[in-house]
């Protein structure tokens, strides 16, 4: 007897079940592996899975790309009843839809007597059973590609909560790019990723903080009694943190005149060289005979009083630059002194600074020293938060323009000399181009734009795009990490960070129920 169309929908769990597709892999270079099963699969991108082989043989892939497919099943002929038998229609036939998975992924190595082994290539195969790994085969392959290099624990993996996220120390020397919308937990990460390398490596690191984000980066919470907690009180002491005068900091952020070079003071005094060819001339003839350090006020007394240079000190007037709260007083150190052996961190509160002008000013200085002094080839990590007001990608301003112009120096020559880059931001598309695109590393967090992650496929092409993309998805303090840093890209929750927050956002006290 036929079946009628109530009873096919009662069969169609049963029709699945008979035809799904076999959960097999096949690879013809045993590189990049090929495979499909049931939606119950379980695998999902950036996981792991193991393909099983005779003997308890297993090789071990990354799922890069899962996606959805549909193909007719069986023709299936029925009798029709009821009202489409009023019009007629009395049977029918039909090839009903079968929906299955299908992906590719990457070879990371094997399951042997050994337990696991790193491998990224095997033997072509067939046909092979597939599933997800598990727990404790996670935890075994995540320890395995870290191996005995020196990491630190960022969070636990998304795959599998209870296994570590560890990253590569090492893996900072090449330059980092974090990106992340407003919300996703970028600065939380941020300041963690500071915290565990001040206590697991012995980097120096410099901060350039336009937001005031990181100025606790030396605080913990007295009653916090858990064991980050603890690593980080004895760390925290070597935490400068360098402010604007009237925030009651042991350092006060100021420099002298004398700590930005002939070009960028006169980008500063709004000077064109050729267009100002007389008052370029006279400031470049009055620093010649100021011996290092000098002031703004040197500058303007020694140009004062002579007509060959009373332009320029009609310039500093008139601009009123020497009212700046940004020079330096007395006994007072300039910032660019920062001695990296006395301190592991200087966190450069650009924040506390009331003008723009000033922000980027300090920025520049401080770039522009670490920059001179390349060849003394002392490592340092310079970190650029919120770097789209350091480092932009278009800007009219002069002075931001040459810091930024700096900035694409650093990336492309400075690695070798041991200055490391750490670039955050909220979008790709804000920074320079030519800084995002030297940066090896990418630390990826919650992203709305798909414009945007279409940019970072690009610059990032090492990264698949499915694991790019699934950061549209990602929840508070999740990320991507991917690059020299991560063994293979690795989908985390970050962990604990036991420094507060500097900044924060305006509490929303104003927003009430209405009745």
């Amino acid at each position: 007897m036929e079946p009628t169309i109530d009873a096919l929908q009662d069969h169609r769990h049963e029709l699945y079940e008979r035809f799904q597709v076999a959960q097999v892999a096949v690879s013809a270079d045993g590189r990049e592996v090929s495979f499909a099963g049931p939606l119950e699969t379980g695998v999902e991108v950036g996981g792991f899975a193991v393909i099983e082989f005779d003997g308890g043989r297993g090789v071990v892939v990354q799922i890069r790309e899962v996606g959805l497919v549909e193909r007719e099943g069986p023709q299936l002929d029925f009798t029709v009843r009821d009202g489409m038998a009023r019009l007629g229609v009395v049977s029918a036939s039909a090839r009903p839809l079968m929906r299955a998975l299908h992906g590719a992924a990457t070879t990371l190595g094997e399951f042997t007597d050994r337990g696991f082994v790193e491998q990224r290539a095997v033997e072509p195969f067939g046909e092979r059973p597939i599933r997800p790994a598990s727990g404790a085969e996670t935890a075994a392959i995540a320890a395995g590609l870290t191996g005995t290099a020196a990491t630190i624990e960022i969070g636990v993996l998304r795959q599998a909560p209870d296994v570590p996220a560890r990253l590569r120390a090492k893996g900072f020397a090449r330059h980092t790019f974090m990106c992340g919308q407003s919300g996703s937990g970028k600065t939380y990460t941020t300041g963690g990723l500071l915290e565990r390398l001040l206590g697991s490596t012995e980097l120096p690191i410099v901060v350039l903080d336009p937001n005031s984000d990181h100025v606790f980066l030396g605080s913990c919470d007295p009653e916090d009694g858990s064991e980050a907690a603890a690593r980080h009180r004895e760390v925290a002491p070597g935490v400068h943190v360098a402010r604007a005068r009237g925030y009651g900091a042991k350092h006060t952020l100021c420099i002298d005149f004398s700590d930005l070079d002939l070009d960028a003071q006169a980008l500063l005094l709004r000077m064109d060289p050729i267009r100002d060819l007389d008052e370029f001339r006279a400031l470049r003839q009055v620093t010649a005979t100021l011996a290092a350090p000098y002031s703004i006020h040197d500058l303007a007394a020694a140009a004062a009083g002579h007509r060959d240079t009373e332009r320029l000190a009609a310039r500093i007037g008139n601009l009123r630059i020497a009212e700046w709260d940004l020079w330096r007083r007395g006994d007072e150190r300039s910032a660019i002194e920062y001695d990296m052996s006395a301190a592991r961190c200087v966190v450069v509160d650009l924040g506390s600074l009331s003008r723009p002008d000033e922000r980027t000013a300090v920025a520049l200085a401080i770039l522009g020293r670490r920059w001179a002094g390349r060849r003394r080839r002392e490592p340092v990590l310079l970190v650029v938060d919120e770097a789209h007001n350091v480092l932009p990608a278009v800007t009219d301003d002069p002075l931001l323009r040459a810091t930024a112009d700096l900035g694409v120096l650093i990336a492309g020559e400075g690695r070798k000399f041991g200055l490391h880059l750490f670039v955050a931001t909220q979008r790709p598309g804000k920074v320079h181009p030519n800084v995002v695109s030297q940066c090896d590393n990418l630390v990826l967090m919650r992203m709305n734009g798909a414009a945007d992650i279409e940019d970072l496929s690009t610059l990032f092409s090492h990264v698949p795009a499915p694991m790019l993309h699934r950061a549209t998805g990602f929840g508070l303090g999740q990320a991507l990490f991917a690059g020299p840093i991560a063994p293979v890209p690795l989908l985390t929750q970050v962990g604990v960070r036991v420094s507060p927050e500097g900044g924060g956002d305006v509490p929303t006290t104003w927003a009430r129920v209405t009745r």
